[in-house]
């Protein structure tokens, strides 16, 4: 029975990897008749963690929307780093502060949709699907 277990989740874990992987190839966001892929999406928040623009107007009247761009930009980083310490140190504390970070940092996308005026797309869905299902299976 034991090893049922185990197969199913590494099945899963599988899955998930296979569906975050894929998500970067499908449209993440789109405003009227444009729309970006999930590695577009990716790597615009990568930039804007060494954007010097943004850097320099960080504390900006806008600071509400900086804030949120570059809390975004850390996500993919989390969590691959969590799923680095899981691998090799398994479900320690250090694996459940990190995935709890990871997800809290979910919704700072959501903010920058609003206020982007972006509406998310099914890249997007799998993205975080993947994402919570790596992290908890």
């Amino acid at each position: 029975m034991r090893g049922i277990t185990e197969n199913a989740g590494v099945t899963r874990f599988g899955a998930a990897i296979l569906a975050y992987a894929l998500s970067f190839g499908l449209t993440a966001v789109s405003r009227g008749g444009m729309s970006v892929p999930g590695a577009g999406c990716a790597y615009v928040a990568l930039v804007m963690l060494v954007n010097p623009v943004v850097n320099s107007r960080f504390f900006d009247v806008k600071a509400a929307v900086y804030i949120p761009l570059l809390i975004i930009g850390w996500i993919n980083i989390a969590f691959l780093a969590s799923l680095t310490i899981r691998w090799r140190s398994g479900n320690g504390r250090a694996f459940r502060i990190l995935r709890t970070a990871t997800l809290l940092m979910i919704p700072f996308c959501w903010i920058v949709f609003y206020n982007e005026g972006l509406y998310p797309r099914e890249g997007h869905v799998l993205w975080v699907a993947g994402m919570v299902l790596a992290l908890f299976s």
